[in-house]
């Protein structure tokens, strides 16, 4: 193992609880900065679950008799205990995911927010001097899948509303990043005291899920990963018997962007500059990544050549290396992280792919687009020798003479592809033509009437229109979901946040003069 691998490890092993470390079994844990194996864990398995559930559902009794100003104040308690603990989380997901110090720690301090503003979203405005609040009883107990990507903040996009709600959540992060996971039941121990016990990790890879989703005392689903996955969710809920209560399923996007030629030149290189983040945040790792643009055929030469100039900027000046350099470089016990120096402002969150798994899609990918008639740039294999465990790779463009079969596949990695149009009916019918082009699409344009056409004919759950950030960011507080392959319902900053975690068979509403003094005892 190496310094950097080892001494963020010990970190770890300090300030988290509860683990099971074992030396050769169980599940192995690696780095993907530099391919080691840091840890190996004990496996959940369906005895060991199921003593989790009961666990979760006598917590969770407790917490259903509250009141949701005292499940509000939970909830901001645990908001304060992760920010108080972002140094160290923010390092976990650096060792663990692979991310840069920047974007770990801004995924730290996501986590913590989204928690405040989960509770502020549920809250409903005075109104004529009466102070309201809307009730509806919890689902129960939450399973909760998470993907490797966003290891803690998006965990928290259902453990917010969910325990506010009243729920208690069973939740089995992926098996490439269980240490996050780990560290954050240990700081959510500290903040829920008595009960605790809302919150309990299973450990473990597809048949964990599968024991999760299937399991009889789990009253809803709440999952991100793969449409794969997400069928086998669909498949197994409709087998099971406690299966009332609709599933979040946010199943990734075969995001498309649409560039038209009735823009000025200024604002083309502004386009092209504002999704280069939605292209390469992440490494091409994340559910909202740009990952196709269908462009107006007499643009395409000019906008591959701009797009050829970022990239090369970008690998002229980001000089490529192990994130864990920058964590042992700055940081001497847990004083402050600066930025990661060596990445450019458009890409701070681009560092080695997870796994040899995924070097392996982008490597098959990059061939069926020249087999279908492509032309790859850029796109080599970095830090091979100093890391040959690892998976650094440059961005790679596909200019592509058409939309070929290799673009309705989610290569979930940095590849974009670009292809041509002649009609904007045309463009539209390919953004849309992927199954799992249901998440995020976009248009850059400056006609009013093409972007209308685009947001009446746009089959995802979002349409971005001049976006600044290319397909990322995509909810402006308008809830956060995907359509076709690419999810099933609504969550994060949605109109009423506690929905989805609550049952619709009964409600109490609730209004209290707010000028009436009651203070009698």
């Amino acid at each position: 193992m190496s310094e950097e691998s080892k001494r963020v490890g010990e970190i770890f092993k300090a300030l988290a609880s509860g683990v099971t470390w074992m030396e050769t079994q169980g599940l192995p844990v690696h780095c993907p900065a530099d391919g080691e194996i840091i840890a190996h864990l004990a496996l959940d398995d369906k005895q060991s679950l199921a003593d989790k559930v009961n666990r979760a559902a006598a917590a969770q009794r407790v917490l259903g008799s509250q009141k949701r100003e005292e499940r509000a104040a939970l909830v901001e308690k645990l908001s304060a205990e992760i920010k108080g603990s972002r140094e160290w989380l923010g390092e976990l997901i650096t060792l663990e995911a692979g991310k840069t110090p920047k974007e770990a720690l801004a995924e730290a301090d996501g986590a913590s927010d989204i928690l405040l503003k989960t509770i502020k979203d549920a809250s409903l405005a005075e109104f004529g001097g009466m102070l309201r609040c809307k009730e509806r009883p919890p689902v129960g107990i939450v399973g909760l899948i998470t993907s490797f990507n966003f290891p803690l903040v998006v965990a928290n996009w259902t453990i917010a509303p969910a325990l506010l709600a009243g729920n208690g959540v069973v939740w089995k992060p992926s098996e490439k990043t269980p240490l996050v996971a780990l560290a954050y039941k240990a700081v959510f121990d500290g903040a829920m005291g008595g009960v605790k016990d809302l919150l309990q990790l299973v450990i473990g890879g597809r048949e964990v899920g599968e024991a999760l989703v299937s399991h009889e005392a789990i009253d809803m689903i709440s999952a991100t990963g793969s449409v794969q996955m997400g069928q086998g969710i669909k498949a197994a809920l409709a087998r099971k018997k406690n299966n009332n209560v609709k599933p979040i399923l946010e199943l990734g996007g075969n995001n498309g962007i649409i560039i038209s030629e009735k823009m000025s030149a200024d604002h083309l290189e502004w386009a092209l500059h504002s999704l280069l983040n939605s292209f390469l945040g992440t490494t091409g790792q994340r559910c909202t990544n740009t990952r196709r643009l269908i462009v107006q055929r007499g643009m395409m030469d000019k906008v591959v050549a701009i797009l050829q100039k970022h990239i090369e900027a970008f690998l002229a000046s980001a000089e490529m290396q192990n994130p864990l350099f920058e964590i042992v470089r700055l940081r001497q016990g847990f004083g402050e992280t600066s930025r990661h120096s060596a990445f450019s402002a458009t890409a701070d969150g681009y560092g080695p792919l997870i796994d040899a798994d995924a070097y392996q899609r982008f490597e098959r990918a990059k061939k069926r687009a020249l087999e279908e008639g492509g032309k790859i740039l850029f796109g080599e294999r970095l830090l091979a020798a100093e890391h040959p465990n690892a998976y650094y790779v440059e961005p790679a463009l596909a200019v592509m003479p058409a939309q070929t079969a290799v673009m309705h596949e989610e290569t979930f990695a940095p590849l974009l592809f670009i292809a041509p149009y002649n009609t904007l009916d045309e463009a539209i019918a390919l953004l849309n033509a992927p199954a799992n082009a249901g998440l995020t699409n976009g248009i850059y344009t400056q006609s009013q009437a093409e972007a209308d056409r685009f947001a009446s004919a746009n089959q995802a759950g979002h349409g971005l229109i001049n976006s600044a950030k290319g397909t990322g960011t995509p909810a402006f507080g308008m809830g956060f979901g995907g359509n076709k392959e690419s999810g099933t319902g609504e969550i994060l900053n949605a109109a009423d946040p506690l929905k989805p975690f609550t049952r619709d068979d009964h409600y109490r509403r609730i209004a209290q003069n707010k000028d009436i003094a009651m203070d009698w005892e």
